[in-house]
């Protein structure tokens, strides 16, 4: 590794501080529940069961507790009718989330279906609705057709989850009235990107300037870990989130820095390059070397996008929804303008304030990691280079472009201006090329209102 003198004098980098991994594993725990649509249910449906056991069979306080008076066939029925009845309404509700991810899904992006999937009422709402269904058959088991304070006690808890899953569902139906409108997808989309980039792109309080990591000539480079002897180490797919501490204190055992080769939301593949180690000279010297293993392992690698660290993934589905609604087979300019509105605001807070460099460092203050980010420019060309491409004929897109870029000329710190300035006038000889008129020409915030 050459040493700072060699290169001449290396400017400090505003280093974020990683120094504890439970954060991390708090997001990654709720991203984890998020994503996959059966654990509410699934946490309910227990709880249910176990509600109808405590219901029937409890002692103590439980014993305690009267309810409405209930012989043993009117118990019996009620149950039966309750069982019944959410399984109705169980169809219905799945009815509808289908009938939701299909519009959404032909009509917006196959990506915003991650919107709907991560809703937490439509998980509530299944979830209530099979806890209600498991109290009432299992409750039916346990009270035998038998009278008394049991049945009187499951018939009172029957009623009271019956009158809960009747709110839930006016709930989700308002909910999934909602999602079904293109202005309120956009803005849940454009809400957790300004979230992602608040908490993953901007400095926070902590940074502190440190000195810039040394980066060797000729690191080592790791490999993704690949299938050996029947039995695979982990699996390809794309980096969904980062463990900064275990990775820094990784480096900080090995005296060296590692630096990540592939972005946040970047696929690899077996045998795929994904990080590289930087030594000091003469290392490494009798201690094992930094092996590709260890660093997967604080590497969170998936199937499909996240947002929690990969902002650039709502980025992408912005943009995804306005090249969809500008194909001919939908062609609806005004939803690609409401895209536009959201994507210039989260475009402005990016250019209003300072990047992170990417560097974090270890409780001594030593840069260990380095996590390659996306510049200014790539902001732009992934926010409305396709935009541009599928809809600069139309004066209403055209028309609110122009004025997104004026707008982020006017907001942007003035190192990042030239780049919204060259897309600006590459705009403006584009729609002058194609001959059309001055109004096209005039920068509009509504597009042609």
């Amino acid at each position: 590794m050459r040493t700072a003198d060699q290169r001449g004098a290396l400017p400090p980098v505003l280093a974020e501080p990683a120094l504890s991994s439970s954060g991390y594993r708090r997001r990654w725990a709720v991203e984890w529940v998020r994503e996959r649509f059966w654990v509410i249910p699934a946490v309910l449906l227990v709880l249910g069961t176990a509600l109808a056991v405590l219901t029937t069979e409890g002692t103590g306080i439980w014993r305690s507790l009267g309810g409405f008076p209930a012989d043993a066939s009117w118990g019996s029925g009620f149950l039966e009718s309750i069982a019944g009845a959410t399984l109705t309404f169980l169809g219905v509700v799945f009815t509808l989330t289908l009938v939701a991810l299909q519009l959404a899904s032909s009509q917006l992006s196959p990506r915003v279906i991650r919107t709907f999937v991560r809703s937490a009422i439509t998980r509530v709402a299944f979830g209530t609705l099979l806890a209600a269904f498991a109290y009432s058959v299992t409750a039916l088991v346990l009270s035998h057709g038998r009278s008394g304070p049991a049945t009187s006690r499951a018939v009172t808890v029957a009623a009271v989850l019956v009158a809960v899953s009747l709110v839930v569902f006016l709930f989700y139906v308002a909910a999934m009235m909602e999602l079904l409108q293109v202005v309120d997808v956009i803005s849940a989309v454009a809400r957790e990107t300004r979230a992602a980039v608040a908490a993953s792109w901007l400095p926070s309080p902590a940074g502190r300037p440190a000195a810039a990591p040394e980066r060797a000539d000729s690191p080592a480079l790791l490999r993704f870990p690949v299938a050996g002897r029947g039995r695979r180490r982990g699996a390809p797919g794309r980096v969904l989130g980062v463990d900064h501490a275990r990775l820094a204190q990784l480096a900080c055992r090995h005296d060296c820095v590692i630096e990540l080769t592939v972005r946040m939301g970047e696929f690899v593949p077996d045998g795929g390059t994904f990080a590289a180690v930087h030594y000091r000279e003469g290392q490494p010297g009798p201690a094992p070397p930094v092996s590709a293993g260890q660093v997967a392992a604080a590497v969170n690698f998936g199937r499909g996008r996240t947002l929690y660290q990969d902002p650039a993934f709502g980025l992408r589905q912005l943009a995804d929804i306005a090249a969809q609604a500008l194909s001919p087979a939908v062609n609806q300019p005004t939803t690609a303008v409401l895209v536009i509105d959201s994507l210039e605001d989260v475009l402005l807070q990016i250019a209003r304030n300072p990047r992170q460099s990417g560097c974090y460092t270890d409780r001594h203050g030593t840069v260990r990691l380095i996590k390659p980010l996306p510049d200014w420019e790539d902001c732009l060309d992934l926010a409305f280079t396709e935009i541009t491409v599928y809809g600069a004929t139309s004066p209403q897109v055209a028309r609110r472009l122009l004025a997104a870029y004026r707008t982020l000329e006017a907001g942007a710190a003035p190192a990042r201006r030239a780049g919204v300035t060259a897309r600006r006038e590459e705009l403006t000889r584009q729609l002058a090329s194609e001959g059309l008129t001055q109004q096209a020409l005039r920068p509009d915030a509504m597009g042609l209102g």
